[in-house]
C-alpha cells in the first residue's frame, strides 16, 4: 500500500462505523509507552452493534472545522479531531496534512458511555485515509493477509491501529460481529491488534441497551482509567485477571454456550466496576435506575423468564445480553422499571465502510 508522497486537497469521503460494546471489559492503558500509542492495559472482546452508528464525512475546504451533529464544535473536542487527521496523514505516508471540514453525525447519544467515541474514531480513520489517497476502494470484508503483499485484511488491521490511538475502543469498530482485541506487550504496539472472530450472523444474539439517564457522563473514560491506576487497590488484580476471561468468553462465543459467556460478561462488568468504586475519589456511573435494572434482569432470570446478563460501561446505561426470541419479553420488562427512559434491541453490527462522494 503506497500512499501518495502529497495530497493537495482532500478527497471527499463518508465512513460510517458501528458502535460497540465490550462483553469483556477494557479499562486501563498501558504504562511506560509511547502515550501517542494508546495502548490497552487490558484486552477485550466485544459485540458491535447494528443500530448505534457515527457516520463521518471528509471534505476539502480552505480551513480545518469540525461539525458534529450539526453543532460546530471548537476547544478539546475539535483539537482531538484534527489531531487523528494529522496523525492518519502522517501514517499514511502525506508530507503534508490539507485542511478538511469534518461533518460527523452520532445516531446514538454521545459521551454517555454507549461508545460513541469508538464509531466516532473509526468512522474518522476510515473517511481520513480515503480523504489522504487510500483504501478508496479496500474491502473491509476480506480475510486477514488475503492476496499477495499486503493483503486487505493487513490494510484493515492497520486502520484498526490507526482508530485505536484515537479512541481506545474504536480499533474494534472496524469490523462488525464480535471482536477481539489483544492487549500485546510490543512497545510500539505491534501485537496490540483488533480482529473479528465470529462474524455478525454467527448466532442469534441482542443486545438491549437500557436508557437510565440522559445527557453526558460528569467523569470521562480516559480520566477515570488513570485515576482507578493510580489509586484503586483492585486495579493490579483486574489487569491480571483480564485475559483469562477473554479466553473464556472466547470460548463460549465458538461454543454457543450462553450461560458460560454470560457469566464471564457479568464477571468482568463487576469486576470493572468494583476497581472503579475503589477509585480515590470514588467514581460511581450508576445512578438509582441502572440498580434497578440488574436488580430486575436477575430476578426475571431467577423466576425461570427470558434469560438476560447485564453489563455496564462508564456510565449510567445497561446493556442486557439475551437470545434474539427472548429480546422482545426482557425489553418490554426492562422498560417498565421506574427510570428506564427507553430500551433498544440492537443486533449485532456490520463492518464499518467507506464511499467516496461526488463533488
Amino acid at each position: 500500500m503506497n500512499a501518495p508522497s502529497n495530497v493537495e486537497t482532500a478527497l471527499p469521503c463518508r465512513a460510517t462505523a458501528h458502535s460497540n460494546i465490550a462483553l469483556v471489559k477494557y479499562w486501563g492503558k498501558r504504562v511506560g509507552t509511547d502515550p501517542d500509542l494508546n495502548l490497552p492495559a487490558v484486552g477485550s472482546l466485544s459485540m458491535t452493534l447494528g443500530a448505534l452508528r457515527s457516520v463521518t464525512e471528509i471534505h476539502p475546504d480552505s480551513s480545518d472545522s469540525f461539525t458534529l451533529d450539526g453543532a460546530t464544535i471548537e476547544g478539546l473536542a475539535a483539537t482531538k479531531v484534527y489531531a487523528h487527521l494529522d496523525r492518519v496523514a502522517r501514517l499514511a505516508g502525506c508530507s503534508s496534512r490539507p485542511p478538511c471540514r469534518v461533518v460527523s453525525t452520532n445516531h446514538l447519544p454521545t459521551a454517555a458511555g454507549l461508545a460513541s467515541s469508538a464509531s466516532g474514531f473509526a468512522a474518522l480513520t476510515v473517511a481520513a485515509a480515503g480523504a489522504f489517497g487510500l483504501t478508496l476502494d479496500f474491502d473491509l470484508d476480506a480475510d486477514p493477509g488475503e492476496g499477495e503483499g499486503e493483503g486487505e485484511g493487513d490494510l484493515r488491521a492497520r486502520l484498526s491501529a490507526w482508530a485505536r490511538q484515537g479512541s481506545g475502543s474504536a480499533a474494534r469498530s472496524l469490523w462488525g460481529g464480535f471482536v477481539r482485541l489483544d492487549a500485546g506487550s510490543a512497545e510500539d504496539g505491534a501485537d496490540c491488534l483488533a480482529r473479528p472472530i465470529y462474524a455478525a450472523d454467527h448466532w442469534p444474539l441482542k443486545l438491549l441497551v437500557v436508557h437510565t439517564a440522559r445527557g453526558a457522563k460528569a467523569v470521562g473514560s480516559t480520566g477515570g482509567m488513570e485515576a482507578s491506576r493510580l489509586s484503586s487497590p483492585y486495579y493490579p488484580a483486574w489487569v491480571e485477571t483480564s485475559l483469562a476471561d477473554i479466553d473464556t468468553a472466547d470460548a463460549a462465543l465458538g461454543a454457543r454456550d450462553f450461560a458460560a459467556l454470560g457469566a464471564v460478561m457479568e464477571h468482568s462488568c463487576f469486576k470493572m466496576h468494583a476497581c472503579m468504586l475503589a477509585t480515590q475519589p470514588p467514581l460511581m456511573y450508576w445512578n438509582g435506575a441502572t440498580l434497578e435494572v440488574i436488580r430486575e434482569v436477575w430476578r426475571i432470570r431467577a423466576a425461570g423468564g427470558p434469560v438476560g446478563y447485564v453489563t455496564s460501561d462508564a456510565g449510567p446505561h445497561v446493556k442486557v445480553l439475551c437470545l434474539a426470541p427472548q429480546a422482545d419479553q426482557l425489553a418490554a420488562s426492562l422498560a417498565a422499571v421506574p427510570g428506564v427512559h427507553e430500551v433498544q434491541a440492537v443486533a449485532p453490527g456490520p463492518d464499518a465502510s467507506l464511499e467516496r462522494i461526488e463533488s
